[in-house]
């Protein structure tokens, strides 16, 4: 099994947008027959229901419960794909920067989803990325979780 926790913005308001890229990444990996893949999603489950508009809290889960669940599957994986684009949101991505140093601390790959250059630039993301791509159709195009995958688990020919 290779374990992907998929990191990227969460908000009530912008909801869909953030299920969608995550949705086609694991669609797509689905669909090829890569069972062995095991996609770690903070918005897979009856909880998403419960975010608020901002994405700041849930009216179920406890803050803390949170951060602590989303600490073990960043730990837990083995490719961090985090997506930096907020859809057009005011508010920053605290939480999946967070989780970037996470990753950092656990000397896990990252592949870096974002065509913001602010972000592309900065010396803190180009050295905790492996690489960054602009977006999720490049990331398939060009196999990129395929290159983690084969050279941490098994060969595919």
């Amino acid at each position: 099994m290779f374990t992907i926790y998929l990191a990227g913005y969460i908000s009530g308001e912008k909801i869909e947008e953030c299920i969608k890229w995550r949705k086609d990444i694991r669609s797509y990996y689905v669909n090829k027959g890569w069972d062995e893949l095991v996609f770690l999603d903070p918005l897979n489950g009856d909880d998403r229901e419960t975010i608020d508009y901002e994405g700041l809290s849930s009216t179920v889960i406890p803050n803390k419960a949170i951060v602590h669940r989303d600490y073990q599957s960043v730990k837990n994986a083995d490719l961090i794909i985090a997506n930096l684009d907020t859809f057009g949101a005011e508010r920053q991505l605290t939480g999946t920067l967070f989780e970037l140093a996470w990753a950092w601390t656990f000397e896990t790959p990252v592949i870096i989803i974002s065509n913001n250059p602010r972000f592309n630039k900065h010396p803190f993301v180009q050295d905790t990325a492996s690489m960054i791509v602009s977006s999720v159709e490049e990331l398939i195009e060009k196999k990129y979780l395929n290159y983690f995958y084969k050279g941490q688990v098994s060969a595919i020919y």
